[in-house]
């Protein structure tokens, strides 16, 4: 059984806790287990020799292109949202972000996903997205890993989250599958047709679902969801049996710390 992870990350993230996952996942991953990085933009020359098993491939996505050149100069579709209300019989317009409508910010992850099809080896049998803010806690091998995996007639698994979207952090593809790439490519094209706009949050996350939603309730398509026990959990991820060998430094104070809290063992989501 083979697998490979894929991520992306930019030189200001790279700096910032990038260059940590990739020191530790070098260390402690099983080296016949290739990580992919797409870079948003120049990386720096030592991101190519951390580990014999990583590799360094520029975004260079076409329909990522076609996506930012219609859309990536509206502010709007970077979570500028505008709000007129009347106060004391005025109208007033307010402006502020929210990140549930920056589909520019949040376009990197399904693209990069996409691009790697192209690069990953012929005979792999899993491809794992992690977001580029792990740590890696132990070592770990594939087998380690298969517990997360969807079974052979299920094109993903997902950590699902109880009345919220997933959190889609880690992803466990099917390659093998063969309704796998065809369910990306139609995330891909939610994104560069603009149809994204049209649902109710435009973050990848929503649209990971809007998709497999509609995959399992039209075509009855299986995907698996790996949640467990923290399916009720603020912080899903570590309570998966995930944090056994990974800590996913979610939001900026964890990031901040350098890992997760003691109460993100036992926070609801509110």
């Amino acid at each position: 059984m083979k697998l490979a992870f894929v991520s992306t990350m930019n030189r200001k993230l790279y700096d910032f806790y990038g260059k940590n996952f990739l020191v530790e996942f070098s260390k402690y991953s099983s080296k016949d287990i290739k990580l992919f990085i797409i870079f948003e933009g120049e990386h720096p020359e030592e991101a190519m020799h951390i580990g014999d098993n990583i590799i360094i491939i520029p975004l260079i996505c076409p329909e990522h292109q076609i996506f930012m050149r219609k859309f990536g100069h509206l502010e709007e579709a970077k979570g500028l949202r505008i709000k007129i209300f009347n106060e004391n019989g005025q109208k007033k317009i307010n402006f502020h972000n929210d990140y549930r409508f920056n589909a520019v910010r949040f376009s990197f992850k399904p693209f990069a996903i996409y691009q790697s099809l192209d690069y990953i080896p012929n005979d792999l049998d899993y491809l794992i997205w992690t977001d580029a803010d792990l740590r890696c806690k132990k070592k770990f091998s594939a087998e380690d890993l298969l517990q997360f995996m969807p079974d052979s007639d299920q094109i993903m698994s997902y950590l699902g989250r109880k009345e919220a979207y997933s959190e889609c952090g880690f992803l466990g593809f099917n390659i093998k599958n063969m309704d796998t790439r065809k369910f990306i490519k139609r995330v891909i094209e939610v994104y560069h047709t603009g149809e994204i706009f049209s649902y109710a949050q435009w973050h990848d996350s929503f649209i990971w679902d809007v998709v497999r939603i509609a995959y399992e309730n039209q075509l009855k398509l299986k995907f698996k969801d790996i949640s467990g026990d923290g399916f009720e959990k603020a912080h899903v991820y570590i309570n998966t049996g995930l944090d056994e060998f990974f800590d996913h430094l979610k939001g900026p104070e964890r990031k901040v710390a350098g890992k997760s809290f003691e109460e993100d063992y036992n926070k609801l989501i509110e």
